[in-house]
């Protein structure tokens, strides 16, 4: 026998890196009953190899930390972040011209992790010589979708040829806030998978830079936001198309990022908080109206007391030690808007790396688990609007109705 063979099998209490925050530890909770996975793709134009790609998510996966853990809910009833060494982030390569980045999102957001073995990412390349579209998914626990886009300019970053410096650990959103990480000395709990759903739909539409700049324009001189824009859109394509919608209260659930509130730059991490505005049944508001109430429904989302708020009631809602099932029981209570908007924003970096360029990003695709879920996502790449649309039951034709209002609302 070999003194590596000899060594015991229990993990080394050495290899835990940090407890899970109280929103970290939702996801988590949420993930083994449904895959909340978050993804994006993105198209690059230049000349690459598949070895290139390879060589770049290794590096990314030595630059960030937890690309490098699974979670062990098994070492006390605190679940942990566990550092495993020698793990690569999968790379699956597909070489069929007819392969379609929205195919292989839905795949890769309908596929669960396994909790308790690293990495809890996965990166799907649909290669071509000087076109390729890479795909990264991964567990919600340990990244939220701008982490992703920070990872994806890493990717760039080392395939132009740079070197990446290595970051540090950073805690949780909760203990960067102020809030007391909760501690357990009760035994923990195996991880368990979630079951496989049926596959969603997913889709994606881009404005024209003229488009883009219309709105970005019209919603200045109207006092809102483009997010806002988009909701007041969403909601009038959506009541057009289904008549659920206009017969009840539509809710829009929106992610926000803190990053600026608690110092962080490029890290990846869970760093969201969120809102959420209700729009009446057959309101008769215009749309300039309708996203000055989208916009004032979530002025506050930001604000330290109603983050403080918000980490206070998910923090006492994990000590009572939530099973799974209760876990979902409570997604579906309060997470349960008819649709989850997530707004990027620009590209926070340029889109040219070297001899490659960022051409085209759908991002973020996710889901929740919540019966007939419209998910949106929204970033602006090279002056350009790209939504995407995610759902287990879409409503056939969102994304060109709401394109056709903001049109209209544009030009009114």
């Amino acid at each position: 026998m070999t003194s590596q063979e000899l060594q015991p099998l229990e993990p080394l209490t050495s290899d835990l890196l940090r407890p899970l925050g109280a929103f970290e530890e939702l996801y988590c909770l949420f993930d083994q009953h449904f895959p909340i996975n978050g993804a994006l793709a993105a198209e690059i134009t230049g000349h690459t190899t598949v070895d290139q790609w390879r060589d770049a998510l290794d590096a990314i996966q030595r630059r960030h930390p937890l690309l490098s853990v699974c979670i062990d809910t098994a070492f006390n009833r605190v679940p942990h972040f566990r550092h495993v060494a020698h793990q690569h982030i999968p790379l699956r390569v597909v070489t069929s011209p007819n392969a379609r980045w929205q195919q292989e999102v839905a795949e890769e957001i309908n596929a669960p992790f396994t909790p308790d073995q690293s990495p809890l990412f996965r990166a799907v390349l649909l290669y071509q010589e000087k076109r390729s579209i890479f795909i990264l998914s991964s567990h919600h626990a340990v990244c939220d979708g701008s982490s992703r886009i920070f990872l994806l300019r890493d990717m760039l970053l080392s395939l132009s040829g740079h070197d990446l410096e290595k970051l540090a650990l950073m805690p949780s959103r909760e203990t960067l806030f102020g809030a007391k990480q909760r501690t357990s000395t009760e035994p923990g709990l195996p991880a368990v998978v979630a079951q496989r759903p049926a596959m969603p739909y997913v889709d994606g539409i881009k404005f024209t830079a003229e488009q883009t700049t219309a709105l970005q324009h019209r919603t200045r001189l109207e006092g809102v936001t483009i997010h806002a824009a988009i909701s007041a859109a969403l909601t009038i394509a959506g009541r057009s198309l289904d008549e659920s919608w206009r017969n009840s209260p539509l809710r829009i659930m929106s992610p926000a990022e803190v990053r600026d509130i608690l110092g962080l730059e490029d890290q990846c991490m869970v760093s969201l908080t969120g809102g959420e505005i209700s729009i009446p049944p057959e309101d008769s508001m215009t749309f300039w109206n309708l996203a000055r109430f989208a916009k004032d429904g979530l002025s506050a989302v930001k604000s330290p007391e109603i983050i403080s708020m918000m980490i206070d009631g998910q923090s006492k809602v994990v000590s009572t030690n939530l099973a799974v099932e209760q876990a979902d029981q409570l997604k579906r209570n309060v997470f349960n808007a008819q649709v989850m908007f997530t707004n990027l924003g620009r590209l926070p970096f340029d889109s040219t790396f070297g001899t490659l360029q960022l051409a085209d990003l759908w991002a973020p695709c996710a889901l929740r688990g919540i019966d007939r879920e419209q998910t949106l996502g929204a970033v602006t790449v090279n002056g350009s609007l790209h939504l995407t649309h995610t759902s287990p039951e879409p409503i056939p034709g969102l994304l060109t109705g709401i394109e056709e209002v903001l049109r209209k609302a544009c030009t009114s």
